[in-house]
């Protein structure tokens, strides 16, 4: 009778790949609850007035109707919520809420019927960071939608006003998001571009957009990393251990840069005004008009005492750069050394009455309404919009 031996190295194979099957599994899992776990503390994070009493935040709002502003505000971090996009890296994820709506293009509501890029009739494409996007604010508040409700107050319910506003935009990205829109056939009458703060927050050239160090990562493009460090960059596991470990950076990104010097300031300066240049060029080789607002900012003439609550220098962080620099465009502009045609110079603007800023830098709705309307004004009495 043949006694059947044991192969020694069959038990132990056996019993590493036991091994290995629990812990690729205990991997795993401890990786989809991780992941679980930060996207709940993304989707449930707090926002800056969160804890505001409702006397406060009637205050910032200048409205009685607190919980309406409660209700949005809690949508308020959708404005980060961003997806992949060639050539600009990034644009505003699609959402739908009854505050905050992103359609798949891209583009915000302005409260009303969903905005429909192949309608027809007059359209006005609106480029710019969240100021433009509308940051704390109901769709209806934006600075598009008033322009749009501007424009139906004398008489041009016919021209349709598309939002483009993405957080942290800034000229470069916003040229070549409407360069995307031309090259596949849909082309605006008008195109608006407000900008400014977020030019002088991303004080680098050349240029880098706010999902740079993420796209780097992802493509090792920056440096080539270990396997082990690159997947532990990956890692939810280690996105929450960090997290717990006081790292906010997991859930909020800083994206900008000081300008250190005068020349980083000038260089900043020379970027905006070569883009506005060039997207002139397109447009009279394209055929449509575009204005280009110099946006107001609280670092430059606008009084920061006249807020309801104070707001210290270290609040506002990188966009204290355009305290250097709208200066430095002032006196450009005062030399005829900036590109004029079509620029709407709005920095000193403010609203006459009420609050001007819900936060650090974002406008509060009645501002959003008098830079609409200021908008309206030109495109309305400086013939923008005649024949069409």
């Amino acid at each position: 009778m043949r006694r059947h031996r044991t192969n020694p190295f069959r038990r132990l194979f056996s019993g590493l790949g036991l091994i290995l099957l629990v812990v690729a599994l205990g991997v795993g899992s401890l990786e989809f609850l991780a992941g679980w776990a930060v996207k709940l503390i993304r989707d449930k994070r707090p926002v800056f007035a969160a804890n505001l009493s409702d006397d406060d935040l009637g205050k910032l709002y200048n409205t009685t109707d607190v919980a309406r502003y409660r209700a949005i505000l809690k949508q308020g971090w959708r404005q980060f919520d961003t997806v992949y996009t060639p050539f600009v890296e990034y644009r505003t994820a699609p959402y739908q809420s009854a505050h905050f709506t992103v359609t798949d293009d891209g583009v915000r509501g302005n409260g009303g019927a969903l905005p429909d890029l192949a309608a027809e009739g007059p359209k006005v494409f609106v480029f710019g960071a969240s100021t433009t996007l509308g940051a704390g604010v109901a769709d209806s508040e934006t600075i598009p939608a008033y322009l749009e409700q501007a424009l139906g107050a004398v008489g041009r319910g016919d021209v349709k006003v598309f939002n483009f506003g993405t957080v942290s935009y800034y000229s470069t990205q916003e040229r070549i998001a409407l360069e995307r829109l031309l090259t596949v056939g849909v082309k605006p009458d008008i195109a608006v571009f407000i900008d400014g703060d977020a030019d002088f927050y991303h004080c680098a050239v050349p240029d880098s957009s706010a999902w740079n160090d993420r796209l780097s990562q992802i493509t090792g493009a920056r440096s080539r990393l270990p396997l082990w460090r690159d997947l532990a960059a990956r890692s939810h596991v280690m996105q929450m251990i960090r997290h717990l470990a006081g790292d906010k950076s997991v859930l909020v990104r800083e994206w900008g840069r000081f300008c250190e010097t005068d020349s980083e300031v000038d260089a900043v300066v020379r970027r905006l005004d070569a883009n506005r240049r060039m997207i002139d060029a397109l447009a009279e080789r394209m055929g449509f008009r575009a204005l280009f607002v110099q946006q107001p900012v609280p670092t430059y003439s606008y009084d920061n005492r006249k807020r309801p609550f104070p707001v210290k220098e270290e609040a506002l962080g990188y966009h204290m750069n355009a305290a250097r620099g709208y200066p430095r465009m002032a006196d450009m502009k005062a030399a005829g050394q900036l590109w004029d045609k079509g620029l709407l110079w709005l920095a000193e603007l403010e609203p006459a009455e009420g609050n001007a800023y819900i936060d650090a830098t974002h406008y509060s709705p009645a501002f959003n309404k008098v830079i609409g309307e200021r908008i309206a004004s030109v495109l309305v009495d400086g013939g923008m919009l005649a024949g069409k």
